[in-house]
């Protein structure tokens, strides 16, 4: 009976934890699947035609396709982690995919994310990358949504020459923002020397008025810094909220969201080669203690609770 308790007990904890501060959450990939040294099956014929090869665990569908199964466009799931668990959820963390080739890219399909255009908006990823120029970890597919350049697409978190980093979008009136770190905030390895190089934990938030972006050093044990930061309101802009996406193209549709790779005048181009991570996009602006690295403190006043509640049931 004691034991049943407390493991009633604890499941409520585990419950609660799990489903505590996540009600923003849009889609959430964490490339869990493996086993490692194994492709990521796209079940898919082609690479033109979406299938859901990664889960998306917020329970939304938003589901990733691969482009291919390993081979020149594909990833494989790999054990080289940030850390065992995440922080603000307890849950394990064993993989991480890498590509298998030089053209690899990650997309969403015809589910809700493609629509949506928010008003507040936190994209977080964890990554170790390759030495590069220009490689977008995170993308959204669009072209004519900037005035001041058609050719932009409609959000990109990217590393940068000179191993900047940066959260760029274009808003609702055509206006493209950008938050750029100072030059060498990452370091990154020459492949194929992966032994090189840092794991990092990013979020790009806007909350309507600033646009800022985070960065901790997952190999160091450092926590978030903000390294960038733009007044959002100073363009003159109106509405802030994210472009609606336009365009089309024979390998792409507005408003798919991309891992790994970016897009440019309607083409598929920089590629963030390395090793990608627990992926998580929220249509709300969250703080810093509600980001996957820091502890949740509900979790902890949940399992002290299950934990005074287990040594009553021993004391009876």
């Amino acid at each position: 009976m004691r034991r049943l308790v407390f493991a009633q007990v604890l499941g409520a904890a585990a419950i609660l934890c799990a489903t505590a501060g996540h009600a923003s959450t849009v889609a959430y990939w964490r490339f869990e699947d493996g086993p490692a040294d194994t492709d990521v099956q796209h079940i898919a014929i082609d690479g033109n035609t979406y299938s859901a090869d990664i889960p998306d665990v917020s329970g939304n569908g938003n589901d990733l396709s691969a482009w291919v199964t390993g081979g020149c466009c594909g990833y494989a799931y790999r054990s080289d982690v940030a850390a065992g668990t995440v922080a603000a959820t307890g849950a394990a963390n064993n993989l991480s995919v890498q590509n298998t080739d030089g053209a690899p890219g990650m997309f969403t399909g015809p589910t809700g994310i493609g629509s949506i255009t928010p008003a507040q908006f936190t994209v977080e990823v964890s990554f170790r990358l390759e030495n590069g120029g220009y490689r977008t970890i995170i993308g959204r597919d669009s072209t004519d949504v900037a005035t001041t350049n058609r050719e932009l697409a409609a959000f990109y978190l990217i590393a940068q020459p000179g191993n900047n980093l940066a959260v760029k979008f274009a808003d609702q009136e055509g206006f493209f923002h950008e938050a750029v770190s100072q030059d060498g905030i990452i370091n990154t390895f020459a492949f194929p020397n992966t032994a090189e190089g840092d794991w990092y934990h990013a979020a790009g938030v806007s909350d309507g008025n600033t646009l800022s972006l985070y960065l901790a050093n997952a190999t160091q044990g450092t926590g978030y810094q903000l390294i960038a930061q733009t007044d959002l309101t100073a363009s003159g802009s109106t509405n802030t909220a994210m472009a609606t996406p336009n365009g089309a193209g024979g390998d792409w549709t507005a408003g798919n969201w991309t891992v790994g790779r970016g897009m440019y005048n309607g083409g598929h181009g920089d590629r963030a080669w390395g090793y990608l991570d627990e992926v998580r996009i929220s249509d709300s602006a969250l703080s810093v203690s509600e980001l996957l690295w820091v502890p949740e403190p509900t979790s902890f006043v949940l399992m002290a609770t299950a934990a005074a509640a287990a040594t009553a049931v021993r004391r009876r």
